[in-house]
């Protein structure tokens, strides 16, 4: 296990002590916690770029899409009786 040096100014000092006394948890774990969730945060970022980036380039190739209305439409009727079939890619 690596260990890292950060420098806090004292007010986030501070904070961070009252944010860990109120969840009966060390500086270290608060600490260890938050920089859990920026990363997982961050990879779910990148993750979602990726994902768009293909689309995108997909729809540069074959320029099959579906319209923002088309979408919205088939979307609000999610978890209703009256639920619709996704819509079908066109050009």
């Amino acid at each position: 296990m690596a260990t890292t040096s950060v420098k806090l100014s004292d007010d986030i000092s501070t904070r961070l002590r009252q944010v860990a006394d109120s969840k009966r948890r060390t500086p270290h774990w608060v600490m260890v916690e938050a920089i859990n969730r920026y990363i997982e945060q961050e990879e779910r970022k990148a993750s979602v770029y990726a994902d768009a980036l293909i689309s995108w380039n997909e729809y540069q190739q074959d320029g099959l899409h579906v319209t923002w209305n088309e979408a919205k439409s088939w979307i609000s009727t999610w978890g209703t009786t009256a639920e619709k079939e996704a819509p079908k890619c066109h050009k």
